[in-house]
């Protein structure tokens, strides 16, 4: 963890507007897609099963599972992404519902759901422990997690800052810009995988780890995709995510499923 979770508060109106920016490279369009595809794979959602899908956003990965015949309810903390999510679940006409709260103190009574994810927001919570322990206490016997965050102990991130290293040395400037592994300021933690492995296995049995997407945050990597033709790109970065999918700990992005352990 980077600061004190004791000093930090909860902004009830984040949004996301600056994640995504206005011009996006192949890398970045390619990894978050296959987030998300690999995550809901993973849950996995059936007919009538009900899932939580925690810090929901705008709602568009429970409007996909709701799609699928699913009974979501989105938890968010932040007004302005609730406003974004009942827009877009009106324009789809789905069977999703939308709750104001937060993750470390869940509204909803023990045993209650049968599938519970979390994508990309487990690093942006105060105390992500105790919203796993909450996970954990609201699914039911058997039932399944599954966790996607980004990886900060990245094969990417550890040659861009290998990189830039170097360049500082020989250029002698810094240029002020904000690397992709520093840690931005609406995250609390630094997940890696051994980090996030070690949290979920506290109340939860891991059945599968999977990495999406390879060499993100590399130095001039996005440059040099674009600058490929789109067919070549392309292939570049399927054969990196086939790699990346076998090896988690230097992926950009790592996906857990789980399964409730029993504690007794």
């Amino acid at each position: 963890m980077d600061r004190s979770a004791k000093h930090l508060a909860v902004d009830l109106g984040w949004t996301d507007n600056h994640v995504v920016p206005d011009v996006v490279s192949p890398e970045v369009e390619f990894m978050f897609r296959r987030m998300i595809d690999v995550t809901l794979a993973e849950v996995d959602v059936k007919e009538g099963e009900l899932v939580l899908d925690v810090g929901c956003g705008r709602g568009l990965d429970g409007v996909r599972m709701a799609g699928n015949g699913g009974f979501v309810i989105g938890l968010e903390p932040s007004s302005v992404m609730l406003g974004y999510a009942r827009e877009y679940i009106a324009r789809n006409r789905v069977n999703m519902t939308l709750v104001r709260g937060v993750g470390e103190n869940l509204p909803f009574r023990i045993g209650c759901v049968d599938k519970v994810v979390c994508k990309g927001a487990l690093d942006h919570f105060i105390d992500p422990l105790s919203v796993l322990s909450e996970m954990a206490r609201v699914l039911k016997s058997g039932g399944r997690a599954v966790i996607a965050v980004a990886n900060f102990g990245s094969l990417g991130f550890a040659l861009g800052r290998a990189v830039h290293f170097l360049w500082k040395r020989v250029s002698k400037k810094d240029g002020g810009l904000i690397m992709p592994w520093e840690t931005p300021s609406d995250h609390t933690y630094r997940f890696d995988y051994k980090l996030l492995v070690e949290m979920l296995r506290r109340y939860f049995k891991v059945d599968s780890v999977r990495g999406v997407s390879l060499l993100f945050g590399l130095p001039w990597w996005g440059g040099f995709l674009t600058r490929c033709p789109k067919k070549i790109s392309g292939l570049i970065l399927v054969l990196l995510d086939k790699i990346a999918h076998y090896f988690p700990r230097l992926s950009d992005v790592i996906v857990v499923k789980c399964t409730l352990r029993d504690l007794a």
